[in-house]
């Protein structure tokens, strides 16, 4: 499975001077992200997503993110052939999963993003799926209930109004249920 890069940060000391600068000469459009440290850049069509922003430790800086499956095992790989863990697996907000990022044998910052985790309700969705199925078989239990109409006695429909009891037969003929 390939890992493709997936997302690009731009940032430096003035956040909000980059985001009017990049709108402006590239036409992105942008929408604040979920914690508000940025702004998301929406991906044109052949494009990523990013986004661009005041950088913490206020130095201007690029960035992109890989997609992988889990970020841990990435780092683990990355840590094996030479790379330095740069910052360890974080959650982010809004549930949009989990980043992290090395350094690579150049010196290069890379970030890696995984995916979030479909929540267990959807697991039981699909897991409930099967149980879709004898709704096709409904289709043939209509000659089914046919039969099952011919050969069973009918039901007498229930009375719309009860009449008012009578007083009950003396204890010699009334019948047991």
């Amino acid at each position: 499975m390939g890992h493709p890069v997936n997302w690009f940060q731009i940032q430096g000391p003035d956040g909000n001077a980059l985001q009017r600068f990049y709108g402006e000469v590239f036409q992105w459009r942008m929408s604040p992200a979920p914690d508000g440290t940025m702004m998301m850049v929406e991906p044109d069509e052949g494009g990523i997503a990013g986004g661009i922003g005041t950088a913490v430790d206020g130095r201007a800086n690029i960035a992109v993110y890989i997609g992988v499956t889990d970020v841990g095992a990435h780092l683990e790989r990355v840590s094996a052939v030479g790379g330095q863990v740069a910052m360890p697996p974080l959650e982010l907000p809004g549930g949009m999963g989990f980043i992290a990022g090395f350094v690579d044998p150049a010196g290069n910052w890379v970030g890696l993003w995984q995916p979030p985790r479909m929540p267990a309700r959807r697991a039981t969705v699909k897991a409930a799926a099967p149980r879709a199925r004898p709704k096709a078989a409904a289709k043939k239990a209509p000659a089914k209930r046919a039969a099952a109409k011919k050969a069973a006695p009918a039901k007498k429909p229930a009375p719309a109004k009860r009449a008012p009891a009578k007083k009950p037969a003396p204890a010699k003929t009334r019948k047991k249920r």
